[in-house]
């Protein structure tokens, strides 16, 4: 159980030394601790902050060690952490906390909790007056007793706070801990870097020696283990693999399905599964499309999803384009950080995805989408004539509602596609069909 004190307290009253420098660093602000009553709560907090260049930046290898520095620094000293509930990295934070019995607090809006955990200490409750709106970060970075920054892009908004903590005369020397870049001392310091550091930051040099783990290859424990089927397949079973220019045509007869770079959770893995992944094999960087094609073979299933689509049923998309075409057509999508299309994938025969369910897309308009029944939706796709919108007519997409079991889809009804030789040879132990290479010279 939460409890809320009736009363909200001014925030120049907040238990730390410099709390008399509060309004000016934060604006007039009261403040409430919500928080379960049997818990014992640290005298001092170590803030976690960090600048954020992507959604899932926190999947990096040095992110994810600095922040096993901060919690075991924490750790040392006894103290909890304090964290942001807004940011795009809390719920990491949060969930390494757990992993490691780190005591810790948020900040933002009371909200009640689904249920307590014994790390979890609770919200501190920010209450702008006059209409003010608090930004997290700022309070955090003020607020706590000792700061580690994570990673911070020099003209960011991290940036100009950090500047702001450690230009305060109340906040000590000392209290904030700057995680310098990977190899910050084998090349010439960022001037900033040097001003943060002159200006009384300590800077942390994490020396966790790099291994293979973490860069194409998830453990298959963290990758739903009971999902994993082999279908009997021998591991040392290898495909013929040939020129893709030796195929001929393959618009009519084959429908393709490209898969993709990942930059989140896999679609059959929880957000608490990613981020156990995480915890113990952070990206070197983000998974290839060629991992995702390794991870198709290995689990023999094309797993259905609803990004970008209209209706509750998960469907696989796969595209009516000649191969050569739809590889041509490959752009950079900078709002999804990844490439539409990838010389990655696998094309199955026609006749027999029709067999399976395989039905044609309808393009329409969102008039239209509003008077369509909900077990057609999977199979519309919605376009407008608003300028700069995408066009999705020129994918030509087909889809199968439901998983795809690549386990009945029999040796000659597909082909497996990748750019060149090494990674053909790559799979061709995992591969239950012929591999094609793509980028293959006559």
């Amino acid at each position: 159980m939460r409890r809320l004190p009736d009363n909200p307290v001014p925030i120049e009253h907040f238990p730390i030394s410099w709390s008399e420098s509060l309004p000016g660093l934060l604006g007039n602000l009261s403040f409430q601790f919500a928080q379960p009553m049997r818990n014992h709560v640290p005298q001092e907090w170590l803030g976690i902050v960090s600048s954020h260049n992507s959604k899932h930046g926190y999947a990096n290898h040095d992110w994810q060690e600095s922040l096993k520095s901060a919690l075991q620094l924490a750790q040392r000293q006894g103290w909890g952490i304090l964290c942001t509930s807004d940011a795009p990295y809390s719920e990491i934070i949060v969930h390494a906390c757990k992993r490691y019995s780190v005591p810790f607090r948020k900040i933002g809006g009371f909200e009640p909790a689904d249920g307590e955990h014994s790390c979890d200490l609770g919200v501190l409750w920010l209450d702008p007056v006059s209409g003010q709106q608090p930004i997290q970060d700022s309070a955090l970075v003020f607020l706590a007793n000792h700061l580690f920054v994570i990673e911070v892009r020099e003209k960011g908004k991290v940036a100009a706070l950090l500047t702001r903590r450690l230009s305060c005369p109340d906040i000590p020397i000392g209290s904030t801990y700057l995680s310098l870049p990977n190899g910050y001392a084998l090349k010439a310091p960022s001037l900033k870097f040097t001003d943060w550091l002159a200006l009384g930051a300590i800077g942390w040099l994490n020396t966790v020696t790099r291994s293979s783990i973490g860069s194409d290859h998830s453990p298959q424990e963290f990758t739903n283990p009971k999902s994993i089927k082999w279908a009997g397949i021998n591991e040392l079973t290898v495909q013929p693999v040939f020129p893709l220019r030796l195929l001929g045509a393959t618009k009519g007869r084959y429908l393709i399905h490209c898969t993709r770079s990942r930059r989140g959770p896999w679609p059959d893995q929880s957000v608490s599964q990613f981020h156990d992944e995480l915890l113990h094999f952070p990206w070197l960087h983000p998974p290839s499309a060629f991992a995702t094609l390794k991870r198709i073979l290995q689990q023999q299933r094309l797993i259905a999803t609803n990004n970008f689509r209209r209706g509750n049923t998960p469907t696989v998309c796969f595209s009516d384009h000649e191969i050569h075409d739809l590889l041509s057509m490959r752009r950079f999508q900078p709002h999804l950080a990844r490439w539409d299309w990838e010389p990655y994938g696998i094309m199955i025969e026609c006749d027999w995805l029709h067999e399976h369910g395989a039905r044609q897309v309808s393009y329409i308009d969102p008039n239209v989408a509003k008077q369509t029944c909900d077990s057609e939706l999977p199979f519309c796709q919605v376009v407008t004539s608003v300028h700069g919108a995408t066009d999705w007519r020129q994918e030509q997409e087909w889809r199968v509602a439901g998983d795809i079991r690549l386990s009945k889809v029999p040796f000659s009804n597909a082909i497996v596609f990748v750019p060149n030789r090494h990674d053909a040879r790559e799979v061709r132990s995992m591969s239950r069909w012929p591999i094609a290479i793509v980028n293959e010279d006559p």
